[in-house]
């Protein structure tokens, strides 16, 4: 007997495409709902505000998205070659079957979010120039108005007013309170700096904060907070944090101080050092100006007594005398001056009296003009008439040329070689050669029947003769 067939297993039920594409994003989602990859970023592309990259190593890839929501709060900016550890859920994007993994938090790898979104920011502004001393700007010696942008709690305004009250009382100090940490503590910041420009009078404008941490300094290291300062109006004293701890504002402002308290000991010198270093000055400037002047003094005794200042009189006395002299002698000569002249315009009058011609001058000129008038008009009438007669006979001789008479028709025989035109058939032989002249051009022809004289009758004939013939 043979053996029977073993039954096959039944197949697998068909799924469609978005059923088993939905069963497996499901399986993705609830196994690995919280997952962190760690890989460099191949690419990135910001759409919509979400970011889209691939997290890759050094033989795969996987494609990732992060959304806006969670972008925001990532401090640091997403570039390719960046090694990061992104945390998240892996899923299956349906409509492509694209298998994802979406992050909701990423740090760096070996350095912390925060350092390097500063060494980032500190990198793009020192590009753009923010931080070149070119552009920093003097604090003045001894200002008048002073403010101060810090928490109106805590040690730091307590410090900084203590220092200013010490250094110099009666400063005019304006406190802008702000928050100096928390997410709203930069646009707090910024919107302080702005009105303080906007309202104007302040000589200094102090940006203060204790020490902390890194968290802790972050609104000092924002990039709104940067643009503020650079562009404030006013000159900017960056106190912040410990002499250990740089932000951004730091190297932006026109000042760096280590602390606050530091920051208000640069803005304004010692009351006492000030009054001390004015009257060192003042000594100073009594002791020269009492030693210029003796020294003048004692210069003015020497000419004095010098021989050149006694013989001062006797040189004025000749000098005047010299100018008196030269007076008197300018004055004669100008006195002579008016008949030398008068003299000389009336021997031109009499000369211009004895030139008798000279009154003729313009009757002869208008006599000359008359006959060169008259001259020219004979002349042209002469030409006229000339003119007239040689059209007269060009006309005459155009009726007598032989040309005109060629041109009516005629013709006129020369014999080869002669300048004679024939006046009889008689005068040529058979088969000589002769030129007919035309009205334009010649003819060569070669006679038949010559010497043979015959009538052709009348050269015109009436149409009735013709039709009698």
């Amino acid at each position: 007997m043979l053996p029977s067939p073993v039954p096959l297993p039944a197949p697998p039920r068909p799924y469609t495409v978005s059923e088993l594409l939905a069963e497996v994003g499901t399986t993705l989602r609830t196994a690995w709902r919280d997952v962190s990859v760690v890989g460099e970023i191949g690419r990135f592309d910001l759409r919509g505000g979400h970011g889209y990259f691939t997290l890759k190593d050094k033989t795969a890839a996987l494609s990732a998205i992060i959304f806006a929501s969670d972008l925001r709060r990532v401090p640091f900016q997403l570039e390719p070659g960046l090694e990061v550890v992104a945390r998240g859920a892996l899923d299956l994007y349906a409509p492509q079957g694209k298998f994802q993994i979406k992050v909701h938090a990423i740090e760096p790898v070996g350095r912390g979010a925060l350092q390097l979104a500063f060494e980032q920011l500190k990198a793009r502004l020192a590009a753009e120039g923010l931080f070149g001393a070119e552009r920093k700007r003097p604090i003045p010696r001894l200002p008048r108005s002073i403010a101060v942008l810090t928490s109106p709690t805590g040690a730091v305004i307590r410090d900084i007013l203590h220092v200013l009250s010490r250094r110099y009382d009666g400063l005019a100090v304006t406190v802008y309170p702000v928050r100096v940490q928390g997410e709203l503590a930069a646009a707090e910041i910024v919107a302080a700096i702005r009105h303080l420009n906007r309202r104007g009078g302040f000589d200094v404008l102090i940006v203060a904060r204790g020490g902390g941490s890194p968290e802790d300094l972050a609104p000092f290291n924002d990039e709104r907070v940067a643009r503020a300062l650079a562009a404030s109006g006013i000159p900017t004293i960056s106190g912040v944090g410990h002499e250990t701890d740089w932000t951004i504002c730091d190297l932006v402002a026109d000042l760096r101080a280590p602390t606050p308290s530091a920051a208000a000991e640069l803005v304004c010198e010692r009351k006492d050092e000030i009054a001390r270093r004015v009257a060192k000055d003042r000594t100073q400037l009594l002791r020269g100006m009492r030693g210029r002047i003796e020294l003048s003094r004692a210069r003015l005794d020497g000419l004095s007594r010098a021989e050149a200042l006694a013989g001062f009189p006797r040189r004025l006395a000749e000098l005047s005398n010299r100018i008196a002299q030269g007076r008197q002698a300018l004055t004669s000569l100008l006195g002579r001056r008016p008949a030398e002249y008068a003299a000389r315009i009336a021997a031109a009058f009499r000369v211009l009296g004895d030139f008798s011609r000279v009154a003729e001058l313009r009757r002869r000129g208008d006599a000359v003009r008359g006959l060169r008038s008259m001259l020219q008009e004979k002349f042209a009438r002469a030409a006229e008439r000339r003119r007239t007669q040689l059209a007269g006979c060009a006309a005459r001789l155009q009726s007598l040329s032989p040309l005109a008479v060629l041109a009516r028709g005629y013709a006129v025989a020369y014999r080869e070689g002669a300048k004679r035109p024939l006046l009889s058939a008689a005068e040529v032989e058979d088969g000589a050669k002769i030129r007919v002249r035309l009205s334009s051009g010649e003819l060569s022809a070669l006679v038949r029947g010559g010497g043979r004289i015959f009538d052709p009758g009348p050269l015109f004939r009436t149409d009735e003769e013709g039709e009698k013939k």
